[in-house]
C-alpha cells in the first residue's frame, strides 16, 4: 500500500506536532501547563484529521498493516496522556524527572510509528 498524498500530509504534520511536544517535554523549566496544552493539540489532531479519515482512503484490503500502527500510536497517546497528568502531579524533583524521561521516551516510540508509516511501502 502506499499513502496518499493527503494521508502523508496527516502523518508528516502529526509527526513535527510530536517532535515540537517532545521539545516542550525535554526542556530544564518545564511548563506543564503548555505541555498540556500541546499534548491536548496533538491528540486532537489525530482524532480529527488521522482517525476520523474518509473511509474511501483506506481500501478495506490494504487498511491492516496501517491500521496496525493507527492502533498502537492511537494507544501510546492514551498513555502520553496517562504520563502527562502523572507528571503535573508529582511533587518530588526525581519523581518529576523520572515522569518528564517517560513521557519522552514516549514520544520517541509515536515519533518512531509515525516515520515507519511515512518510510514503509506496504
Amino acid at each position: 500500500m502506499v499513502l496518499s498524498e493527503e494521508r502523508r500530509q496527516c502523518y508528516q504534520e502529526l509527526q513535527q506536532a510530536l517532535e515540537q511536544l517532545q521539545r516542550t517535554a525535554a526542556q530544564d523549566n518545564l511548563d506543564l501547563a503548555v505541555l498540556a496544552i500541546e499534548y491536548k493539540k496533538v491528540q486532537q489532531f489525530f482524532g480529527n484529521q488521522i482517525m476520523r479519515a474518509d473511509s474511501g482512503e483506506l481500501d478495506a484490503s490494504e487498511t491492516p498493516p496501517e491500521q496496525s500502527y493507527l492502533t498502537e500510536i492511537h494507544k501510546q497517546l492514551r498513555l502520553l496522556g496517562t504520563d502527562v497528568t502523572f507528571l503535573q502531579a508529582a511533587k518530588q524533583p526525581a519523581t518529576v524527572e523520572a515522569r518528564q524521561t517517560a513521557a519522552i521516551a514516549r514520544l520517541n516510540t509515536i515519533i518512531g510509528y509515525c516515520g515507519a508509516l511515512l518510510q514503509k511501502k506496504f
